[in-house]
């Protein structure tokens, strides 16, 4: 199969849940949207009510967000209110139909891009395990897949990060610097990727000045998103080196270093292990991909030049000195997207060469899948912050009352929740079936 069907067919998977709920976080970004088309301001005076997520400078609102999201949805939703597609609401242009954009263009998009990037890696080598498989269990088995469809920057950022990572294999740095600058303005705390992915060149191999050349295109790959950031600064808070964090309406411990205190124990332990926002028991393929490292000879590689995981181990360390580590309500650690992404990027590999973990795999995946299906079609990420144990206290429950939600596009054309949830998983098991069948009969597996 070539790589243009196989993305549409994961993008019917992932665009299939559209979000429109009044979240803090999606709202933030929607306002500035909103503001952007309908007034050309920045000022989200109109609609900050309905969120809590903003700064407030000068007596006025603005989103606290990173801009990126924001500033490539505006032109489209653009291009979509002059054309009569969407009509102001009681909201003005701050409307359903501009949070299901963001979440199509910000959620859905980009894990289906991820997905098929790291499927068309996995089908160029020899793997004992399934590429389609192998590829899509270990992200539509995750938190990520319940956060595609939202008009969050988690999983644009991540796709950004990855790009900048390919870009760094390839040694390409002038390009890994473009698309790591992208990532920063999803998500300012991937810039320890940046900081990481500039030094590495600095301790590798080579003459000097061949290293120190690599460091410089990676700054200068970088300089664009750096000047627009500047610029964005400078427009909101009237400095080029003050973000809108600093200047949190709501959240007012972010005025001291950014909410940032030290890494703690419980921190690490809930970022990893926990079963209240753990990686590896919200994206459980990356169990096997964990043990797949530690028993591959690969591994004894100079750290200090690997790309991937000093990157990732400096964002765990960041996130988990946040007073907010937990992400607010939310299903897993979605400050941790971005790290989720490289690792499976860089394990999964190492995964498809074992066949004897053809079982952990399996069982692995089903059960994040059936986490992350119940979730997207019940209560998607709206898990409190209080509720410690998030899958037996909130999933479970609203899986055993048939809570399905309607925020599914086949709700729009009359289809009932329900309905819509059976036939979604339906859906799921055909395309997975087909591509799988489609694959084995190519002979692409051994």
């Amino acid at each position: 199969m070539r790589p243009l069907p196989f993305l549409l067919l994961m993008l019917l998977l992932c665009g299939w849940h559209l979000d429109r709920g009044p979240n803090d976080n999606t709202m933030s970004r929607a306002a500035m949207v909103a503001a952007l088309v309908e007034h050309g301001s920045l000022c989200i005076d109109p609609y900050h009510m309905h969120t809590q997520d903003k700064s407030l400078i000068d007596g006025h609102h603005y989103s606290d967000k990173a801009p990126l999201p924001a500033l490539l949805v505006a032109p489209v939703y653009a291009a979509l209110v002059a054309a009569g597609a969407v009509a102001p609401g009681p909201d003005g242009l701050l409307t359903p139909q501009l949070l299901m954009l963001g979440g199509l263009l910000c959620g859905s998009v980009p894990l289906a891009l991820i997905i098929t990037l790291c499927w068309m890696r996995l089908r160029r080598q020899a793997t004992a395990l399934s590429p389609v498989l192998l590829a899509a269990l270990p992200f539509l088995g995750s938190f990520l897949f319940v956060y595609s469809g939202s008009f969050n920057a988690h999983l644009l950022g991540a796709l950004f990060a990855l790009l900048a990572l390919i870009a760094v294999e390839d040694d390409r740095p002038f390009v890994a610097g473009l698309w790591c600058g992208c990532a920063v303005l999803c998500e300012y705390p991937l810039a320890v990727l940046a900081g990481w992915w500039a030094l590495r060149p600095l301790w590798g191999e080579g003459a000097w000045h061949h290293r120190m050349r690599s460091s410089l295109r990676f700054i200068a790959g970088g300089l664009p998103a750096a000047v627009l950031l500047l610029v964005y600064n400078t427009l909101l808070t009237g400095s080029p080196f003050s973000i809108g964090y600093e200047h949190e309406a709501h959240y007012t411990f972010m005025h001291d270093s950014y909410g940032l205190a030290l890494p703690s124990l419980s921190a690490l332990w809930g970022l990893t292990f926990s079963g209240y926002r753990g990686l590896f028991v919200h994206m459980p393929v990356l169990l096997a991909g964990l043990l797949a490292w530690g028993l591959s000879t690969r591994r004894t590689a100079s750290f200090r030049y690997d790309p991937v995981l000093p990157a990732t181990l400096l964002l765990l360390l960041v996130i988990a000195s946040y007073r907010m580590w937990w992400g607010g309500w939310a299903l897993g650690p979605r400050h941790l997207s971005a790290a989720a992404v490289l690792l499976a990027w860089r394990w999964l590999p190492l995964v498809s060469e074992h066949r004897w973990l053809r079982p952990p795999v399996g069982v692995l995946g089903a059960f994040g899948l059936f986490v992350a299906v119940a979730a997207k079609c019940t209560v998607w990420y709206s898990f409190p912050t209080e509720v410690r144990h998030p899958l037996r206290d909130r999933l479970w429950p609203a899986l055993r009352d048939g809570g399905w939600t309607d925020m599914q596009v086949p709700v729009a054309f009359g289809l009932s929740p329900a309905a819509s949830s059976a036939a979604f998983v339906v859906l799921l098991i055909t395309v997975m079936a087909v591509l799988w069948w489609h694959e084995r009969t190519r002979g692409s597996l051994p």
